[in-house]
């Protein structure tokens, strides 16, 4: 079978006209509360983008078409917002994310899963603070855009939050808590059969 014609920013775009966040959170209420929990994964954003990346569409070993500022326009964002997504640092909005699932062609029952993928995480398996930051969203994040919506998130509010998952971060980092730490246990056969996980799950 030849080749499909690789569609263009444009066109990939269209997928998301018409998204009604609201009628999807009245359509799927189990869903939407999945979101409200916290139960979506920087690690479930990535693959949607790319399922090959390693670390990030930007990142070795990626070949995605979703790169550049169209991306965040098309999920109702702002450049670099879909980046700061894949890093933990920013939580998408209700709307964000059902954009994401339209651009991407990726049902939203996948993206909240809630369900670990270490793939993803094998371009910072070096970098222990990002590698735990894209385990698994802070709940400071979360609740600070949950809280928010139907509204974005003030500046300040999300700064504190940033600043609080950071904190918390490093302090599990240095208590060995950490899910960089036990991943790297478990790489070296003294794994925890549960796997890695953030320590305020």
């Amino acid at each position: 079978m030849p080749d499909q014609p690789r569609l263009s920013p444009e066109e990939m775009s269209q997928r998301t006209v018409g998204v009604d966040a609201d009628a999807l959170a009245t359509k799927y209420p189990s869903l939407f509360t999945r979101w409200q929990n916290g139960d979506l994964r920087p690690t479930a954003i990535t693959p949607a983008f790319d399922p090959q990346a390693r670390g990030g569409r930007a990142a070795l070993f990626s070949a995605s078409p979703f790169v550049g500022v169209w991306v965040d326009e098309a999920c109702g964002a702002h450049e670099p917002a879909v980046d700061r997504w894949e890093q933990g640092l920013l939580y998408p909005t209700w709307e964000q994310l059902c954009r994401l699932s339209a651009l991407t062609q990726t049902p939203l029952a996948s993206l909240l899963t809630g369900e670990e993928n270490n793939q993803p995480l094998l371009g910072c398996i070096n970098d222990p603070t990002g590698f735990v930051l894209r385990h698994g969203f802070h709940p400071a994040i979360v609740a600070t855009t949950v809280k928010s919506h139907p509204q974005q998130t003030s500046l300040g509010d999300m700064a504190t939050a940033i600043h609080k998952a950071i904190t918390d971060v490093r302090a599990s980092i240095q208590a060995g808590t950490d899910p960089h730490t036990a991943f790297l246990t478990q790489l070296l056969g003294e794994s925890d059969p549960t796997g890695p996980r953030t320590p305020w799950q």
